[in-house]
């Protein structure tokens, strides 16, 4: 019976005709080597010889893109440690069920609304600065592009924005694949942006095609169109730009350039497994065997018979000798894999509860997380989240500034800002987490705080203009007053009453 049990369980652990296979988690995976910084002395270096930046390009390829694409696969739920592992139960009978879990999507999503919910604020001491952010963020629609790339940083550990100038001569900021761009710094400590890569890639059929294009500080270098499994690189044209620096801007959360999600990925396949198991063992309940003992003449079955009962949940046994010599009562009864629920929901609960813990992100389906707790006691569950988001801001800050640096430089270039820099440019994140207004104001106004009310009407969900209600109210006043003024010169008539004066009476009443 314990053979049985072992062999009923391979599946869970992953055996194949020998001893256990040892998964590996993502880390083993995937080493420092995926996740490094391209590094040059100068942009000559590189760029003078095709066959160092063709080596450069196809080490993000054959390197860097596989850890990508599997960080990827966990945000969409194409979990690779549940769906990748060739291995299977080796009763093809038996059920093979793959349940793959997006944690990932979860953590990124919390991530992405919490500090960019609320729109970045920007703000410079420099009036005109402001006008010219303002134009540019409207006509790039950066809220959405900010948004994007927040959540590219947060998912993959970096993100690209490339900032352009089109033919009708407007400056225009797009997000770029992390799945064809990179950028080399220099061997300084301050990690000068040397160049950038961009090869986007396209197929034909079955063969697959690329065009690179080279970003450096002063010029756009195009290479001609080549197949990426031949890849080589001849010179197309040249253009110059006028941004000032490497028109490329990397967002990155740290110096370790790691996802949000990515050092929990061990304990969603661990989940994934664990669920897998429990919908194995679910279906393989409803297809339990039939045992059945009695006086039965085994011997007239083949090895290709009895292959048949297997296959159909059968099992035929001899029964044994009483003491008094006879055989023992024939029994008919039905055998299957014993289950610890208990103790399998407990392991399950275990480890989302890890997820949460160790990605510090909250689960909002704890009945114990919101509830009638305070304000106060929701920050401190938030408190290591916030710590990460901190972190975030900083990285996400450098880059914003870097845009706005590069934005100016071009505006200078076309005399469109009078030479102003950035000024003292403020980048504010706003938290987007539900707040108790109600609790908050009341303990304003009964500290003796007074408030506007075009602060009050600010804070209604149903006043989408607060601007407009203000000039209905002074024109509901306005009217009034003038109403007022009427009353006061013609008595009633200026509440609609009549305005036919009555003949005076002669003093009697009618009978």
């Amino acid at each position: 019976m314990a053979e049985e049990m072992l062999k009923a369980n391979e599946f869970e652990h992953g055996v194949d005709d020998g001893p256990y296979n040892v998964h590996k988690s993502f880390q083993q995976l995937y080493g420092p080597e995926t996740n490094y910084s391209y590094r040059a002395d100068s942009a000559e270096e590189i760029l003078e010889e095709p066959r160092k930046l063709t080596a450069m390009i196809m080490d993000h390829y054959t390197v860097q893109c596989p850890r990508l694409a599997a960080l990827d696969n966990y945000m969409k739920a194409r979990n690779d440690g549940i769906y990748s592992d060739d291995s299977r139960r080796n009763e093809k009978e038996r059920a093979d069920h793959r349940v793959a879990h997006n944690f990932a999507k979860v953590i990124n999503v919390f991530d992405v609304g919490y500090n960019t919910g609320v729109p970045i604020k920007k703000v410079s001491d420099i009036d005109q600065v402001n006008e010219i952010i303002k134009e540019y963020d409207d006509a790039n629609d950066i809220e959405a592009l900010d948004s994007e790339l927040w959540r590219d940083m947060k998912k993959y550990g970096r993100a690209y924005e490339l900032q352009y100038r089109n033919k009708k001569d407007q400056d225009r900021s797009v997000i770029s694949n992390v799945f064809e761009t990179f950028v080399c710094y220099g061997t300084d400590v301050e990690r000068t942006p040397l160049f950038a890569v961009r090869y986007p890639r396209y197929r034909i059929g079955t063969q697959e095609r690329v065009k690179v294009f080279v970003y450096t500080d002063t010029e756009v270098i195009a290479y001609k169109t080549c197949e990426m499994a031949a890849l080589k690189l001849e010179e197309e044209s040249r253009e110059e730009h006028k941004w000032g620096e490497v028109p490329v801007t990397e967002y990155s959360p740290d110096r370790y350039r790691m996802g949000g999600y990515e050092d929990v990925i061990p304990q969603i396949d661990a989940y994934d497994a664990a669920q897998s198991d429990t919908a194995n063992y679910m279906s393989d309940l409803n297809e339990a065997t039939l045992v059945i003992t009695g006086d039965l003449n085994l011997q007239k079955y083949t090895v290709k018979e009895m292959t048949e009962m297997k296959k159909a949940n059968m099992l035929l046994l001899s029964s044994g000798i009483n003491p008094d010599g006879s055989r023992e009562q024939t029994d008919a009864k039905y055998v299957y894999k014993q289950y610890d629920v208990s103790g399998a929901e407990a392991y399950k609960d275990r480890l989302q509860k890890d997820i949460h813990k160790i990605s510090m992100v909250p689960d909002l389906t704890d009945e114990a997380f919101a509830g009638t707790q305070s304000g106060e006691a929701m920050k401190y569950k938030l408190f290591g989240f916030q710590q990460i988001a901190k972190s975030g801001q900083r990285g996400f800050k450098k880059g914003l500034m870097r845009r706005y640096r590069l934005l100016m430089n071009i505006k200078n270039f076309v005399n469109e800002a009078d030479n102003a820099d950035l000024g003292n440019l403020t980048i504010t994140f706003t938290p987007n987490l539900p707040k108790a207004i109600l609790e908050e104001l009341k303990a304003l106004v009964d500290a003796g705080m007074e408030i506007s009310q075009e602060t009050l009407m600010s804070l209604a969900s149903f006043i989408e203009d607060v601007q407009t209600e203000m000039d209905r109210i002074n024109a509901e006043k306005e009217a009034d007053q003038e109403d007022a003024v009427m009353r006061h010169m013609f008595g009633g008539a200026a509440d609609g009453q009549s305005d036919v004066l009555e003949e005076p009476g002669d003093g009697t009443e009618e009978a």
